[in-house]
C-alpha cells in the first residue's frame, strides 16, 4: 500500500479577467503551445520547453525559466495532464510542479473557464494546490501573484 503523501500547506485561489480578444484567440492561447510558450510563468520567466499533447489524457511539459541573476535563474520543470477539455469553454489540468529529480512539488487541479464578454472574454481560473514538500509552502504564497504576472502577459500577447 502507498502511503499518502504529506500535506504542508493547501491554498485555493480564483482568478477572472476580461481579456480584450475574442474566444477562440484566448482559447487558442491556452491550447497552442506556441503561443502558451510566450506568456506562461510570472514577469521575465522564460519558457524554453512547451511540450506536449493538449488533449484529454494528455500531458504537457513546460520547464519555466526565471530571470538571470536572481535565486529563480534555474530551470523550473512542471507537467500538466488534462482531465476535460471542452472546447472554447473549459479546461481542467492536473498541474505539477517537479524537482530536479522528478519529485512531484505540489499536487494542483486548475479550472479555466471561457466566456462572451461585451468587452472581449471573460476568463476564470481556480486552481487548488496542496504543498507535497516544504519548499512548495512558498510556491503556494505566491500563486496568485505568479498567476496575475502570467495572465498580464497573456492580455498583452492577445493585443498584439
Amino acid at each position: 500500500m502507498t502511503a499518502m503523501p504529506t500535506i504542508h500547506a493547501e491554498r485555493s485561489v480564483t482568478i477572472s479577467r476580461v481579456l480584450k480578444a475574442p474566444r477562440d484567440l484566448v482559447w487558442r492561447a491556452w491550447t497552442d503551445t506556441a503561443m502558451l510558450k510566450q506568456w506562461w510563468g510570472p514577469e521575465q520567466f522564460t519558457n524554453p520547453v512547451v511540450d506536449g499533447d493538449i488533449k484529454v489524457g494528455g500531458v504537457l511539459h513546460i520547464t519555466m525559466h526565471g530571470p538571470k541573476n536572481t535565486p529563480y535563474d534555474m530551470d523550473m520543470p512542471m507537467v500538466k495532464r488534462y482531465r476535460e477539455i471542452v472546447p472554447g469553454r473549459r479546461l481542467v489540468f492536473e498541474n505539477e510542479p517537479v524537482g530536479p529529480n522528478g519529485e512531484r512539488f505540489m499536487d494542483a487541479l486548475t479550472t479555466v473557464t471561457f466566456s462572451d464578454h461585451p468587452d472581449g472574454t471573460l476568463m476564470e481560473m481556480t486552481t487548488v494546490a496542496k504543498a507535497l514538500v516544504p519548499m512548495a509552502v512558498g510556491m503556494l504564497q505566491g500563486m496568485e501573484q505568479g498567476w496575475g504576472q502570467s495572465f498580464d502577459k497573456l492580455a498583452r500577447l492577445l493585443e498584439t
